[in-house]
């Protein structure tokens, strides 16, 4: 077992998350890419809708996944748009949210859901919840071909194979908060083949290996609550463990495969602050690469509060989406984790959850914003990227210095303490 950082001995800590503030923006760098940016456009289906997943969909148009809030009625949305952005059709599905989905060559979609017991959005954590999800096939109208519930489960993502199957990860309620993660594989027809469950943690992302196998990123528990550990660990074709990497005070929520062989992971870094107390953590946003074997290449802050999708752009590196603050924003990475161009939206409240590099050369991401005054889904579309190379510094961009330091204002967020 890798371990990247040894984890102090504790029973229980209670977490100042520190704001990022100027000390990140002062140091790493984030240029404005408005200037390919071809369209953005809102989604507005319910009292909020956000969206968490996008892929483009046959080279002429994008499918987005996520959920349009209707309290008391399934909220599962899927949406298909043509090449500018443009509202094809929409569907709801059975559940509460569409958290991952994967386009097939017919025109249609393989996506995952999940539905919890209560009002998903008024979940303030996950102790004792409980819920299923599905994964369901689509025809390229948004209507289901077949679907596969899973019960006692939390989806996460899910990744279509060469030859048709479907591998699907995530995790397992238990009681108290606490979870097992799992690896399950369809066939094409959403028969299952097998499934295979992981001691502890909540899956959050799954890679196809490079040789048969798969990689599953994931946290120690559910929830979103701060700091966290988190591994990453590689399975056979079977599932069978081949090697866990864990990762200390670090969240992993995004694991993809990485250009040049090993994977690119994304989350948050969490430091500690000690002149804020002995428990105080700053929150930075993170990526790291592992080699196939599992070792840690590298690690790098960027930008940003959190990075929730990652996804490589060829010739340029990686495209991450995330949030800064309580600001959307896409940093451009290059192979050594370097952030060679970016864009934050300052003006808009909100998240980008999804992020995909597309057949033109370009990047689309997907979320939620604010800017109309109610939470909308929202997807922004970038032209073809340059190839990376190091851009202007943060100093030599108008307001970067000043929202540096208001951003510094915002100092300690108290969150749930935890068991070690």
């Amino acid at each position: 077992m890798n371990v990247l950082l040894r984890k102090p001995d504790c029973r229980t800590r209670v977490i100042a998350a520190l704001m990022l503030g100027a000390l990140l923006v002062a140091s790493a760098g984030a240029v404005s890419l408005g200037e390919l940016e071809e369209w953005n456009a809102t989604f507005d289906k319910g009292v909020y809708t956000d969206l968490y997943a996008v892929a483009q969909s046959g080279g002429d148009g994008f499918l987005l996944g996520g959920f349009g809030y209707a309290p008391g009625a399934d909220s599962a949305l899927l949406v298909r748009t043509d090449a500018g952005g443009g509202e094809l059709w929409s569907t709801v599905l059975e559940g509460d949210s569409v958290v991952a989905l994967a386009p097939m060559d017919d025109g249609g979609a393989v996506v995952g859901l999940y539905a919890i017991e209560g009002d998903f959005l008024a979940k303030a954590d996950w102790n004792d919840t409980s819920g299923s999800s599905a994964i369901v096939r689509t025809d390229d109208a948004g209507a289901s071909q077949w679907s596969a519930v899973i019960e006692g489960a939390r989806v996460t993502d899910l990744a279509a194979l060469p030859a048709g199957e479907i591998a699907v990860a995530g995790w397992l309620w238990k009681p108290d908060g606490r979870s097992d993660s799992f690896l399950r594989l369809y066939d094409a027809d959403g028969a299952e083949q097998w499934t295979t469950t992981y001691v502890g943690g909540a899956a959050r992302s799954l890679a196809l290996a490079a040789e048969a196998g798969f990689v599953l990123g994931g946290t120690d528990r559910p929830g979103e609550e701060a700091p966290a550990d988190s591994w990453v660990r590689k399975t056979d074709g079977s599932g069978a463990e081949v090697w866990v990497t864990e990762l200390i005070d670090r969240s992993c929520l995004v694991c993809s495969p990485a250009a040049t062989g090993g994977y690119i992971l994304g989350g948050s870094r969490y430091d500690p602050q000690p002149r804020w107390g002995p428990d105080a953590y700053a929150t930075a946003a993170w990526v790291a690469k592992i080699d196939e074997d599992g070792s840690v290449a590298w690690e790098r802050e960027v930008p940003g509060l959190v990075i929730t999708a990652i996804d490589a752009v060829p010739g340029v590196g990686y495209a991450l989406a995330g949030r800064w603050g309580d600001s959307p924003q896409v940093q451009i990475i290059d192979e050594e984790g370097d952030v060679v161009d970016g864009e934050i939206w300052n003006a808009r409240d909100g998240r980008l959850s999804a992020v995909a590099a597309t057949a033109d050369g370009g990047v689309v991401a997907s979320g939620w914003s604010m800017a109309n005054g109610r939470a909308e889904g929202w997807a922004v579309k970038f032209a073809a990227l340059p190839s990376s190379g190091p851009q202007e510094s943060p100093a030599q961009v108008p307001g970067f210095a000043v929202a540096g330091a208001c951003a510094a204002v915002a100092l300690l967020v108290l969150v749930r303490g935890r068991k070690s």
